[in-house]
């Protein structure tokens, strides 16, 4: 209970406080720049050897895959150091801080305990631009791996809490964004 207390306090006090994040380096990305670069030296070496047309699908796949890492990245960044409290669109409220550091912690209002972890990812986006998205944070980089998952969107500066449902978000309901550096500090 005096944890529940806590992250309601800490909410409400974010609310009021300042909304810049913690100044840290963001949680990883589900890709990292090594497993693009890879895609780039298999489509240089199958020129070399005088196929081009998998050299041409390789670097197909390498633009995909720097792609999706600068969207995931920049996704990774809107959400890093920062507390959603808001409403999904089944009525469950809903109070999520993810950190600069991989921590996270969730609360459902409706239940007495807090999901946490060490890590989170980003995953499955769906990039319109920068200030437009929907994606799904969880805390494993496959969905198939199990644990907590949940949808977010964003629409210029408005916020949505959803379920993070196989490779979509659903039941998208209104969020507002706060600092979490205060529930940061005490993870």
């Amino acid at each position: 209970m005096k944890l529940r207390s806590l992250a309601i306090a800490v909410g409400i006090l974010g609310l009021l406080g300042a909304t810049a994040p913690a100044s840290a380096q963001p949680a990883s990305s589900q890709l990292s720049s090594n497993s693009c670069s890879k895609l780039l030296k298999k489509a240089k070496k199958a020129k070399k050897s005088g196929k081009a047309g998998k050299s041409k699908r390789l670097q197909k796949r390498y633009r995909t895959c720097k792609k999706t890492l600068k969207h995931e990245r920049t996704v990774t960044k809107a959400i890093s150091g920062y507390t959603f409290t808001g409403t999904r669109g089944d009525g469950r409220r809903m109070n999520l801080t993810f950190c600069p550091d991989g921590k996270w912690i969730s609360y459902e209002t409706n239940i007495r305990y807090a999901n946490r972890g060490t890590s989170w990812y980003v995953r499955h986006v769906a990039y319109s631009s920068s200030t437009k998205w929907v994606t799904q944070v969880g805390e494993n980089k496959d969905r198939y791996d199990g644990g907590f998952g949940i949808g977010l969107a964003r629409d210029g500066d408005s916020f949505q809490v959803g379920i993070a449902s196989f490779d979509t978000v659903t039941d998208l309901g209104p969020a507002t964004r706060t600092s979490g550096a205060d529930m940061c500090a005490t993870l």
